[in-house]
């Protein structure tokens, strides 16, 4: 059966687009941080239509289909988990479905499979718009529909996680039909062929006079940010309130395309890097500037000192690849990077992590090109807070401030264009730390990196997770960073050798869990969180079979959920 199925991908596509050795698959079955698993083939389409012939193919032969664009993702849920499916898995790669169409004068877009967050920001820019994310530490390459797909929440607070009720999207349904459903609100036609044919050629109308039938934004989140008493987080994978088809689907849907908006970008903005000794005094600062400033920061990063030194030390080489090629060129230097991997695993003398042995060689000799005054503030204060605002807010900011630390300033600074510019260059780079540390001593992440991405209650008064010190003695190296504002956490933590890793975990989730928190908040449940009762529900309806990525969330790897 497994050669059946290859030989008929091969004739309807090409056998170059679809790989069987176990060398060519390996980039693809394997997660950016964890997961690993085994698959048949990997398929590679090259049009909307040649995707929606390999999901035919793949429903004829019975088989499970694993969507898979960047994988940056951090949860393993874009690639198989294991080997202990009751079927076949196809991987089906979407990265070359490129498309970005823009509509109504660059308000609005279409984005296929293959687009990347970075592609839209450079398409907006002549129009002075902005997508509704940028690149965050954990997801540099990642695309737009991926991001829909898991409800990515992102660092730019005013907008709220990735939503759209408008997509075109492929569907499984009880009687094991496949069936293409267009809720794009544009006429496209009838037919798969009809309907891919019209959209790559943009052979339709739409406009501002266009019926409007349902939201392409989270359009009430900055209110929701604002209510600082609410003992509820603002936002988390399997929230209710953000689940709706495409968006939150996490792989249970074969998505085309999806309608999103765009945003008129800030003529010019600025940024503030405050410090403090003490995390309770960054909790109180968050509730005085959400509760008085009359417009919200675009964004309000946190980094803790321990972040921030292992990015100097282990990540230096990913920030400084950004400054100097661009966040555009990144997945090329990581496809790079596989390649020299994969030839040198065939010869016996060498190590097989000898490229991470070499960046790291790079990190321990190049200077850290980190600003005087940023690294005094790291070197000085244990939290550090980076909010962006425009311009036109800077004296409003700097006044709360000034109130705030009771006319005290030296907590805080506005940044020059440079200091900014390497802020956020950290802060992208921070959240690869640790795995790139594994991959220079060759350990396993799957063994011992544990991460968390938590939603902490609006009303919290507790940032960091407080571990109790039997826990904290299993702990080698932690990293933490974060959306303050949003109150969203990423905590690393890399195990002792010996530890168990799952143990750890669930002491930890239950420690989160007395708090109140929701977890995860923005990276999706992939294969190492539990979906809740009503998450699980959701991703049944979707996909009743269970042909599409099974066994996300911890759920049923079976067909039909058995």
């Amino acid at each position: 059966m497994q050669h059946q199925i290859i030989n008929e991908l091969s004739q309807a596509l090409s056998s170059a687009q679809v790989l069987s050795k176990e060398t060519e698959k390996a980039p693809y079955i394997k997660g950016f941080r964890v997961g690993k698993g085994d698959a048949v083939a990997v398929i590679i389409p090259n049009t909307l239509l040649e995707l929606w012939k390999t999901l035919e193919l793949c429903v004829k032969h019975d088989v499970i289909m694993i969507l898979q664009a960047a994988n940056t993702g951090v949860t393993g849920g874009s690639t198989p988990d294991s080997n202990d499916y009751d079927r076949d898995v196809v991987v089906v790669s979407t990265l070359k479905l490129k498309g970005l169409q823009l509509l109504d004068h660059a308000k609005q877009v279409l984005a296929f499979p293959g687009t990347t967050l970075t592609e839209l920001e450079i398409a907006l820019k002549p129009y002075q718009r902005e997508p509704h994310s940028v690149i965050g530490s954990s997801c540099i390459g990642a695309s737009v529909i991926g991001g829909i797909c898991n409800n990515s929440g992102g660092s730019l607070i005013r907008r709220g996680p990735a939503y759209t009720e408008k997509s075109l999207f492929a569907q499984i349904n009880t009687q094991g039909k496949l069936q293409l459903v267009n809720h794009l609100g544009i006429d496209l036609g009838e037919t798969p062929e009809e309907i891919f044919q019209n959209l790559e050629q943009q052979h339709y109308r739409t406009g501002q006079s266009e019926a409007w039938n349902g939201k392409i934004w989270a359009e009430n989140y900055a209110d929701t940010l604002r209510d600082t008493t609410s003992p509820t987080p603002t936002r988390y994978n399997g929230n209710p309130e953000y689940l709706h088809e495409s968006a939150g689907c996490s792989g249970k849907l074969a998505v085309f395309a999806v309608r999103l908006p765009t945003f008129e970008a800030a003529a010019e903005a600025t940024t503030y890097l405050i410090g403090s000794h003490d995390e309770t005094e960054l909790i109180q600062l968050r509730k005085y500037l959400l509760e008085h400033l009359s417009v919200l920061p675009s964004q309000a990063e946190y980094i803790h000192k321990n972040a921030f030194e292992l990015t100097q030390h282990y990540a230096k080489h990913m920030y400084k690849a950004i400054d100097i090629w661009g966040a555009e060129k990144i997945p090329a230097l990581f496809g790079l990077k596989a390649k020299i991997d994969r030839f040198f695993k065939g010869i016996p003398l060498f190590p097989n992590n000898i490229a991470d042995r070499c960046i790291q060689l790079f990190n321990r000799l190049a200077p850290s090109w980190i600003e005087p005054r940023l690294q005094n503030f790291h070197q000085t204060y244990p939290h550090l807070l980076m909010l962006k605002i425009d311009m036109s807010q800077s004296e409003e900011l700097k006044k709360l401030l000034i109130d705030f630390f009771a006319g005290q300033t030296e907590q805080f600074f506005q940044c020059s264009k440079k200091e900014e510019k390497n802020a956020f260059l950290i802060r992208f780079a921070v959240g690869g730390c640790i795995i790139y540390y594994c991959e220079s001593k060759n350990i396993d992440p799957n063994m011992r990196l544990v991460s968390f991405d938590v939603a902490f209650r609006r009303n919290d008064t507790q940032w960091l997770i407080d571990l109790p010190e039997h826990l904290k003695q299993k702990v080698m190296m932690e990293s933490c960073c974060g959306h303050f504002f949003c109150f969203v956490s990423h905590q690393d933590y890399l195990l002792k050798d010996g530890v168990d890793a799952q143990q750890f975990k669930d002491e930890v989730l239950a420690y989160l869990e007395q708090r109140g928190a929701k977890y995860p908040a923005e990276h999706n449940v992939g294969h190492i969180y539990h979906a809740s009762s009503g998450y699980e529900a959701h991703l049944k309806k979707l996909d009743p079979t269970n042909t599409f990525n099974p066994g996300i969330g911890k759920t049923s790897k079976s067909k039909h959920w058995q």
